[in-house]
């Protein structure tokens, strides 16, 4: 057999396992070793006794059973209270939240008191059930979550923040759910998003000569972040918190495009909402950081800061 034709049966052969693990390479709940298995407090815990760390489960849809960390700053003295703010995290395809304990210890160590974090492992992410992930059973476990959040703190302003993967999610549930079952939702934050899954695809083959590069048609789950907000019903959160919404951008990102994060923006241009919400709007590049460590540069932490003092001073 010539050589090139070797080298046409080895992509035949590929393409097709890519398609066929397609989610196990999109949910990569498995990643790094230990990620199922990790223990709060056993494995990993905030390094600062002034951070509250606290295991949370919520019961989704036929019978998902959804496994998290609430945190928040206690302060000494004080007695607790409600959290003015509270940030929901939509992690990326990878790890757990116990990995993500650093980037929120350094954000409730250097913001104001009244916030807390809620960061909960959708399926087959740590200890939740079941073990198959797909974009519909993603989008419920998110959905649960939000409505835990709710209903655990009836007074304060929530945050959807979406790291990577989780940007698309934040924004495709906010799209499907409406503004006025939600009316506590007021801010959105999408760190180095994904525009959808096959613009990634062809963003990681670019090469027209390959044959991964036409494989976004076969994507079962799209996670098509930027349909949803070019197109939002007028009635959606989306709607609302497109008008309302910070991206961060990492200048050195080796993963996702920058170019799907100021796309998500563009798209969001022009929506409903009021003048004082789209102050809010913005872009931020952080400079030298890359896909995964945007929270160690100042920037970051500044803008995040600036964020939720304006979350928390804004009347809406």
């Amino acid at each position: 057999m010539y050589p090139s034709a070797i080298f046409v049966h080895a992509n035949d052969s590929q393409s097709l396992m890519m398609i066929i693990f397609q989610r196990k390479i999109i949910y990569m709940g498995y990643v790094p070793l230990g990620a199922r298995t990790e223990e709060l407090g056993r494995d990993i815990r905030p390094s600062s006794n002034r951070i509250m760390c606290d295991e949370v489960q919520i019961n989704g849809e036929r019978g998902a059973r959804l496994f998290g960390i609430y945190l928040r700053r206690e302060e000494l003295n004080t007695p607790a209270r409600q959290p003015k703010t509270v940030m929901i995290y939509f992690q990326g395809n990878a790890g757990n939240p116990l990995g993500r304990i650093p980037v929120f210890e350094r954000l409730l160590l250097n913001c104001p008191p009244e916030i807390g974090i809620l960061a909960v492992a959708p399926r087959s992410y740590w200890k939740s059930t079941p073990r198959t992930a797909t974009e519909r059973g993603l989008l419920s476990d998110y959905h649960h979550a939000l409505s835990y959040a709710i209903n655990r703190f009836p007074e304060s302003k929530i945050i959807l923040y979406g790291h990577s993967l989780g940007g698309a999610i934040a924004v495709c549930l906010a799209a499907r759910l409406k503004a006025q079952d939600f009316p506590t939702v007021k801010g959105l934050v999408l760190e180095n998003p994904f525009a959808s899954i096959p613009g990634m695809v062809k963003a990681l083959y670019p090469q027209r000569w390959l044959p991964y590069h036409y494989l976004s048609s076969l994507v079962l789950d799209k996670w098509d972040a930027l349909s949803a907000m070019q197109n939002p019903q007028q009635d959606s959160l989306l709607c609302n918190l497109s008008n309302n919404m910070m991206v961060m951008l990492s200048e050195k990102d080796e993963l996702v495009p920058t170019s799907m994060g100021r796309s998500l923006l563009d798209a969001s241009k022009n929506k409903v909402g009021n003048d004082l919400a789209n102050q809010h709007k913005r872009i931020i590049v952080v400079r030298n950081a890359l896909h995964e460590d945007a929270w160690t540069k100042e920037v970051w932490l500044v803008e995040m800061r600036r964020y939720l003092d304006l979350m928390n001073c804004t009347q809406y």
